[in-house]
């Protein structure tokens, strides 16, 4: 076939015997729902904390609050995608059951990502945060906390460790919070804040698309825990943790 290379040829048959397919639900297995079940508490005390609450229910907290929040939670914004690409790593093509799927969904999630550390810097400067100090300040404690769980266990544990802590955890947190948060927090303009739809482009895109990723990410947990060891037990630790320090992050936002 004139034109046509033998290698070209491997890999689209290769395409085609392990196409991407998408991460559709499925029902549970019973670990799952066990452990889901066993998480709801820290989940419910992440989507929680008084900083949302009270936006969510238009007591509007001192806008100080939500400064510290942004400038605080700014290290793992930026460090998402990087979590991410440690995951990534672990896929392969092939090898493995849904690998394909796993491979594409996490490079189509990171080029999401891709605009939103400047999408939060929008934010941050429509708040009145003084971004040059921000970039300059060092990680608070429970920040480095939640950067070092998430930095250890998408690098040394496995990809169902790291997807649940990450993935699941912290996106699955994030669309809860910023859905109930995203119109009231706009009452903010009334102090002068200039709250148009360029600053909060960050908290309006995870208030419409993140009610999709922790749902695709149990489909992952599903394709890869080893539920003949004691992976899920493991995968649930990992999740807990990261909602756990999640929550110690989002309370110390209400400390000056």
């Amino acid at each position: 076939m004139e034109g046509v290379s033998v290698t070209s040829l491997k890999q689209d048959d290769v395409f085609r015997r392990y196409p991407p397919a998408a991460l559709k639900r499925t029902p549970h297995p019973p670990w799952l729902e066990e452990m889901l079940g066993s998480l709801k508490s820290a989940w419910d005390a992440a989507c929680t904390p008084a900083l949302f609450r009270e936006t969510a229910e238009g007591r509007h907290p001192p806008l100080r609050a939500w400064q510290l929040f942004l400038e605080r939670c700014f290290p793992i914004v930026e460090h998402f995608p990087k979590y991410m690409g440690l995951s990534l790593a672990k896929t392969t093509y092939g090898l493995r059951p849904g690998d394909a799927s796993i491979r594409r969904w996490l490079l189509q999630n990171l080029g999401v990502e891709a605009r939103h550390a400047e999408w939060w810097i929008d934010w941050m400067q429509a708040a009145g945060v003084d971004i040059p100090r921000t970039f300059e300040a060092p990680m608070t404690p429970e920040v480095q906390a939640l950067h070092h769980h998430l930095l250890a266990t998408c690098l040394g544990g496995s990809l169902a460790e790291g997807i649940a802590a990450s993935n699941w955890a912290i996106e699955g947190v994030t669309g809860v919070w910023t859905r109930a948060v995203v119109e009231p927090f706009t009452a903010y303009a009334r102090d002068g804040v200039r709250m148009d739809a360029h600053a909060l482009r960050w908290l309006r895109a995870h208030a419409r698309y993140d009610d999709a990723h922790p749902d695709e990410a149990l489909e992952i947990l599903k394709l890869t825990t080893d539920v003949t060891t004691g992976e899920p037990a493991r995968v649930g630790i990992a999740a807990h943790r990261s909602l756990v320090l999640l929550a110690r992050v989002f309370e110390s936002c209400g400390e000056a």
